[in-house]
């Protein structure tokens, strides 16, 4: 054998052997915890955050939106998609993007935003 081959069989072996050792001294039966569930964001925050909001007008409008989604005059599914769609193509500031799309299709059903 050569001295890399020995050399990488050898981590390889010391590899196996500690994952081994791990799974032996857990005692049976244990299980991991679950997941603490995280708050979740509102809306509101979430928008704001991933839109890179700046302005004054910008965080009014994040809550409007939050606002009438909560009332349920705005279909939650047609902010997620406007938001997503913004991200994608708004570069490195996508709220006008959002405003623009979500104003566009809220008219379409007949939302004032």
């Amino acid at each position: 054998m050569t001295t890399k081959l020995l050399a990488t069989s050898l981590v390889a072996a010391a590899l196996l052997a500690t994952c081994l050792l791990t799974t032996e001294l857990m005692p049976a039966g244990t299980a991991a915890e679950p997941p603490v569930p995280r708050e979740s964001t509102s809306l509101s925050e979430r928008l704001k955050a991933g839109l890179q909001a700046r302005l004054p007008q910008e965080f009014a409008y994040a809550d409007r939106v939050a606002a009438l989604v909560e009332q349920g005059e705005l279909p939650v599914k047609l902010v997620d998609t406007a938001f997503a769609w913004a991200r994608k193509k708004g570069g490195k500031y996508p709220f006008p993007y959002f405003r623009r799309v979500l104003e566009i299709q809220a008219s379409l059903i007949g939302v004032k935003i």
